[in-house]
């Protein structure tokens, strides 16, 4: 199933007033973020292959997990792209060497076969649009290059812990606007032509992980 959700409030809206040090704080106090993030990234870096090419993260933030793949990646040339404003700049901040842009992700504004490996975490979910997104990922992979993708799989689990997460922190209320269940979202990736190479869930099945190529 795939159902598209309206916020109350814009998607600019809705990541500026997100903390820049909402990652960085959250696992340092936070043990239920803590526990998340480290699984996730654990999850993560077995999909991870260094690559000598240009690396791509869609919907960085500050920076933070940005880091994280360049250091798994190997690549020297990291770039990152994300809606805010303030993000944007203390990811640039954070890595000085890196390359980072404010921008849409429906249109990125890289040139065709750019990246050899592109990565899109807990990004998609807040799009309006992620079949246009997709066709983007495809226009700047480069052939043969990969890609990683991480959403939430909304199973009831999700959505249980969610609606009382939001409770509690409501910084992201309302800021998921796409709903992918079963195999919705793989069906968007084959026919944006790119080709799944494995599909995985884990955290109890409330996150899934897809590993693509071009």
């Amino acid at each position: 199933m795939f159902i598209t959700q309206h916020p109350q409030r814009t998607l600019q809206q809705t990541h500026e007033d997100v903390p820049i040090d909402h990652y960085d704080k959250g696992i340092k106090n936070n043990i239920f973020q803590k526990i998340w993030h480290e699984k996730r990234f654990k999850e993560i870096d077995k999909e991870i292959t260094p690559v000598s090419d240009k690396v791509l993260d869609i919907g960085c933030h500050s920076g933070l997990f940005t880091k994280r793949i360049q250091e798994k990646t190997l690549s020297k040339q990291i770039y990152g792209i994300d809606i805010s404003l303030k993000a944007i700049a203390h990811a640039r901040q954070r890595i000085p060497g890196g390359n980072f842009k404010v921008g849409n992700i429906h249109k990125l504004p890289f040139k065709e076969d750019a990246f050899g490996a592109i990565f899109c975490l807990e990004v998609l979910e807040h799009v309006e649009n992620p079949s246009q997104v997709l066709s983007e990922i495809y226009r700047v992979l480069k052939p043969k290059g990969y890609g990683v993708i991480l959403i939430p799989t909304n199973n009831l689990l999700f959505r249980t812990i969610w609606f009382i997460w939001n409770r509690i922190y409501p910084v992201w209320d309302h800021a998921h606007v796409q709903d992918f269940r079963n195999d919705s979202l793989e069906r968007l990736i084959k026919q944006a032509n790119l080709r799944i190479v494995s599909v995985r869930t884990f955290n109890f099945g409330m996150l899934k992980i897809i590993k693509f190529s071009k």
